[in-house]
């Protein structure tokens, strides 16, 4: 008994004081999205994306077959199309850790639609 008071107990303490020291984590950024069925076909959706993603002056706009994403300093935007056969969904998906600059990009590329 004697071996774990001396020895464990302070490591114990220690352990105990780091936790309290270490920092709080990080709050994970908002997640907010939208999404409508139009009459278009997927490639014409993907075009209006990119267009959208440039009028909302988006950063670093990366173009797939389905899909636009871009980017500010602090939001990702992400525009799927889908194909439904007679039409297409649009999801309209905006990631950030400032909530209303991400709700305010959302909104710019759902009326871009």
């Amino acid at each position: 008994m004697k071996f774990f008071s001396t020895v464990f107990a302070p490591m114990t303490l220690g352990l105990g004081l780091v936790a309290l020291a270490a920092p709080a984590q990080a709050e994970a950024p908002g997640l907010f999205y939208s999404w409508r069925s139009l009459d278009t076909s997927v490639t014409q959706c993907v075009t209006q994306a990119e267009t959208a993603m440039v009028t909302v002056a988006l950063d670093n706009i990366n173009v797939e077959p389905t899909s636009v994403a871009g980017r500010t300093e602090d939001s990702t935007a992400l525009i799927v199309c889908l194909d439904n056969g007679a039409d297409t969904t649009v999801m309209v998906i905006v990631s950030g850790d400032d909530e209303e600059e991400a709700i305010e990009i959302r909104e710019a590329l759902k009326r871009a639609f």
